[in-house]
């Protein structure tokens, strides 16, 4: 029933998450449900210069650290709700603001997960639309909208941990299709490698290959 699905959101601590990076960044996150129905919550993302942990620490390290300058943050909601019936089975909807770049994003995307061969293997489609908000001010006090449309399918091999991802996306700034393939390994205590080769409005490959570490406390 609906009642069995209440959580009880005021004892629900903020959850935090860790994700190193080689050069010396670590991507922070710190999220909130807000509300027991569905899951909704509020949070924040922050790529932070040398490792601070906790917010409360930070004013005073920026004043003090140089290289605390170069830190940058976004602050999001989020809702997943349930899909429609066969046709899709979830439905995110996602409000993210980038102050230092002047951005705001808002967007939907719905998402299909069919299991195969039992347990084994999941493939996982996914669309979504988002209309982008950029903001010129204090010049003229205006803004300009454009909007990005992306596919993607991703195969995820449960006995490995590996996962293989191909989609495509358009931008209306673009006008153009992109497409990209990628790959993610699991390897141990929250250490994972991907890569990704991905399209670029010029015509050339953009390819990466990152390591990460993630933990929550």
């Amino acid at each position: 029933t609906q009642r069995a699905n209440v959580r009880n959101v005021d004892a629900s601590p903020s959850a935090w998450s860790r994700d190193s990076k080689p050069e010396g960044f670590s991507s922070l996150t710190v999220k909130q449900a807000v509300t027991p129905f569905w899951d909704t919550r509020v949070g924040a993302d922050m790529n932070v210069a040398g490792g601070p942990y906790t917010l409360a620490p930070l004013p005073e390290k920026l004043s003090t650290d140089p290289r605390l300058s170069q830190s940058s943050g976004t602050a999001w909601a989020s809702m997943t709700a349930p899909g429609l019936g066969p046709v899709w089975d979830k439905t995110a909807i996602e409000a993210r603001v980038d102050p230092l770049q002047d951005q705001s994003k808002v967007g939907t995307s719905i998402s299909k997960s069919v299991p195969l061969n039992g347990d084994a293997y999941s493939l996982t489609l996914e669309g979504g639309y988002h209309v982008i908000e950029q903001s010129f001010a204090p010049v003229a006090r205006r803004a300009a909208r454009s909007y990005e449309v992306d596919h993607a399918a991703k195969l995820n091999i449960a006995e490995t941990g590996t996962s293989f991802v191909a989609g495509q996306s358009f931008s209306a700034n673009d006008d153009r299709w992109l497409g990209r393939v990628g790959a993610e390994q699991k390897l141990f205590g929250g250490v994972s490698l991907s890569g990704q080769v991905s399209e670029t409005a010029t015509g050339s490959l953009n390819k990466s290959l990152t390591a990460g570490f993630k933990s929550n406390w």
